[in-house]
């Protein structure tokens, strides 16, 4: 009788499933919601950015008002936004700085606690590139510390009163 049961090498990707599953399990519960979540919203936000444009998708986010609880503290913010990250790097179709950090900022929201959306560009050899990330009291969440020394930040964080 032959085996016709698929051999492990033949489907590389059976190969990190421990590992993948071992890391999940060493998330937190509300990190584990997050990332759940994450990964289905974060096609839903870049869809919304590409035919609402950030005026207009922002607005409708500021919308819902930041919950009436207790904020998070930096921690524990901090590992909401290593959640949206990790499914940002795992989520089905194009994720950008821009989406994840509009996403982080509606969850933290959602959680009570009040962020900045923060725009930042930088020229390296003669080439300008922007990026976007998210500040609770002037600490980034979701990006290294030092990233507003990376990027020249705007002014003000962006907020959809901006563009009116």
């Amino acid at each position: 009788m032959i085996n016709s049961r698929p051999k492990v090498h033949e489907f590389p990707a059976l190969q990190t499933l421990p590992l993948y599953v071992s890391r999940y399990r060493m998330l937190s519960r509300p990190q584990r919601r997050v990332l759940r979540a994450s990964l289905l919203l974060l096609p839903v936000f870049w869809l919304g950015l590409r035919f609402l444009g950030l005026q207009r998708f922002q607005a409708w986010l500021d919308r819902s008002p930041v919950a009436d609880r207790q904020p998070l503290n930096l921690d524990e913010a901090a590992a909401i936004g290593a959640a949206v990250n990790i499914a940002a790097n795992h989520a089905p179709g194009p994720v950008t700085c821009l989406t994840r950090s509009l996403l982080l900022c509606s969850f933290l929201r959602r959680l009570g606690t009040d962020s900045e959306l923060r725009l930042g560009v930088q020229i390296t050899d003669s080439e300008l590139s922007a990026h976007a990330w998210v500040e609770i009291a002037g600490q980034p969440i979701n990006d290294a510390p030092d990233i507003a020394t990376r990027y020249a930040a705007f002014d003000k964080p962006v907020s959809s009163s901006h563009f009116s």
